[in-house]
């Protein structure tokens, strides 16, 4: 996501000291990045969107990225959550010379790029997440990443710690931990969270901004969450800005409260889409319907624990591959070109940003 913070001085704020310092900003053009593969033990009408308003890990480079599952033993229903991201080249900010054993820190468990997500068993069931940090904040000395992460590993937090909280709960109390431990000086993301309950089959979802989650049900797309712009190309978005930056009143902040929630009750074989914009700015509906259908026509006749596992992952892993490839498409008239174009802008293209998806498969006991 290409940041929206209204006119941003040049007034640089160092993540971890209070005061400004000054410095220039830096442009990198886009390339193709490597990705990671993370490995956690399991646990036993076509249309452009709608722009209306510590376990132990093992890091191995590989050509994609997928996140083991995350299986729940359930009273009624399991879910099976696979993640897979493709990080853009991240602009890196320009700050000081930092000691070369400091260099290769990330705000994040895997490089996503400004992107950060979350998945976790909680009392209740499984809780997901993902957040799009806001890329503006590089031009200031500030890592966009480290907002977004630290919104992420809260809300992991909170949910797993939490009895009979809601996505939107969960979402206010991690930005309240962000805030409040001051870890994040400066910085802006956006949000989307869900709560599913292992024994009603509810799901409680919580949107800030331009992510976004699908609910597909027999092969079907029955909802798709709208995206929240104040205007084209300006999503909501949490905030943490310095008393002192310049024009601070003129900054984007919204508040948990503004965001959009809903509640859904979950059926056998229903399958939910979480991702970022980087995604949906680059796939049209009907492209990610066939996908899925496509995907998942293996576990059709045959729902072996290990096919449907294999199938979950693969499924997150060919969705996460193909808008990257289609946001490197020039001539492509992408979902974000289409909705540019309508205000007034002539570009046609793939749009290159950080791309993360969790695909989650609903499975009922009988």
């Amino acid at each position: 996501m290409r940041p929206y913070i209204q006119r941003i001085a040049r007034a640089s704020i160092l993540l971890r000291a209070s005061r400004p310092v000054w410095a220039n900003a830096i442009n990198y053009r886009p390339a193709l990045t490597q990705t990671y593969y993370l490995q956690q033990q399991p646990h036993v009408s076509e249309s452009p969107r709608s722009f209306s308003t510590s376990r132990s890990i093992q890091l191995i480079n590989t050509a994609s990225a997928v996140i083991e599952e995350e299986h729940i033993a359930s009273e009624s229903f399991q879910f099976i959550a696979y993640a897979a991201w493709h990080p853009k080249t991240r602009q890196k900010a320009p700050t000081k010379k930092v000691p070369y054993w400091k260099e290769d820190q990330k705000p994040g468990k895997v490089d996503a790029g400004e992107d950060a997500f979350f998945q976790t068993n909680t009392p209740e069931g499984l809780a997901i997440g993902v957040a799009d940090g806001v890329g503006g904040w590089s031009l200031v000395g500030v890592d966009p990443a480290l907002f977004s992460w630290t919104l992420m590993d809260n809300a992991a937090i909170v949910a797993k710690n939490e009895k009979s909280i809601d996505a939107h709960q969960i979402l206010d109390s991690a930005f309240h931990e962000l805030r409040k431990s001051g870890k994040v000086s400066a910085g802006s993301s956006t949000a989307c969270i869900l709560n599913l309950s292992k024994t009603t089959g509810e799901m409680t979802t919580c949107n800030l901004g331009d992510s976004a989650f699908l609910l597909v049900r027999d092969k079907k797309i029955v909802y798709e969450s709208p995206s929240q712009q104040h205007y084209f190309n300006c999503p909501y978005q949490l905030s943490v800005v310095p008393d002192t930056y310049p024009n601070r009143d003129d900054m984007v902040t919204d508040l948990p409260k503004d965001a959009d929630t809903k509640r859904f009750f979950l059926k056998d074989g229903d399958l939910i889409l979480l991702a970022t914009d980087g995604y949906f700015d680059n796939m049209y509906s009907h492209e990610t319907l066939d996908l899925i259908n496509a995907g998942m026509e293996p576990i059709d006749q045959n729902q072996t624990g290990e096919l449907v596992t294999a199938t979950i992952r693969g499924l997150a892993k060919t969705l996460t591959d193909k808008a990257r490839r289609l946001s490197l498409n020039p001539k492509r008239l992408s979902p974000w070109a289409k909705a540019a174009q309508a205000h007034g802008s002539n570009y046609r293209g793939g749009k290159v940003d950080d791309i993360t998806c969790i695909v989650t498969l609903v499975s009922q006991n009988k």
